[in-house]
């Protein structure tokens, strides 16, 4: 854990990074997943939201962002990153690789593409820790809290994109891959209605 001080400089820098987004205008997304080792393609698409393991690559007109969770403030938290994908996962033979989406067709990123991010927002929790306790239970360590940036939100003239660090849970009742954490990209946004506005 760091001090008060640090904290507050790795939130400032969290929070200078999220809003380096808005102006950028988007011209690629990349669904990014652990090495699919099955016949079937990945699965990826939920309906009303798409799961992507590993996080998102969006390319930008000032370059890549990457939006992925990391254990900056505790895992797993919504992170961004003005640079590529590939610095954050380990590429290779059966490494991560991109599982998606087609942006053609009626895919709900083609009304984004060419669009601009007019607006970002962040919504954070506060997660108490602890206390630890041994198996005879003995505290041994105490319980803090931590605040952890779960959610991001990106406002386009089509509408928001919501990208929640999360586990793939039950969907219609069955669970799903099972993998956790993971970056999920909520449907309010991945597919958005024409006036719905940013919020």
């Amino acid at each position: 854990m760091t001090n008060g001080a640090e904290a507050d400089d790795v939130r400032r820098r969290f929070n200078d990074s999220v809003r380096g987004l808005r102006g950028r205008r988007l011209t690629a997304v990349d669904y990014w997943d652990v090495y699919n080792y099955g016949p079937d393609p990945a699965v990826w698409d939920y309906g009303d939201w798409h799961h992507a393991v590993m996080g998102v690559q969006l390319g930008t007109d000032l370059g890549p962002v990457t939006v992925t969770w990391t254990s900056t403030f505790y895992p797993y938290g919504v992170e961004v990153f003005h640079e590529p994908i590939e610095h954050h996962v380990v590429v290779d033979e059966h490494g991560p690789q991109r599982i998606g989406p087609n942006l053609e067709g009626d895919s709900p990123w083609a009304p984004l593409l060419g669009s601009q991010i007019s607006d970002t927002a962040v919504h954070w929790e506060q997660l108490r820790i602890g206390p630890s306790y041994r198996s005879d239970g003995r505290i041994v360590g105490a319980a803090y809290e931590v605040d952890v940036p779960v959610a991001l939100r990106l406002d386009f003239d089509a509408g928001p994109v919501w990208y929640v660090a999360g586990s793939a849970g039950f969907t219609d009742g069955r669970r799903a891959d099972g993998r956790v954490p993971s970056a999920r990209l909520m449907h309010g946004a991945c597919r958005p209605r024409p006036g719905s506005g940013g919020g």
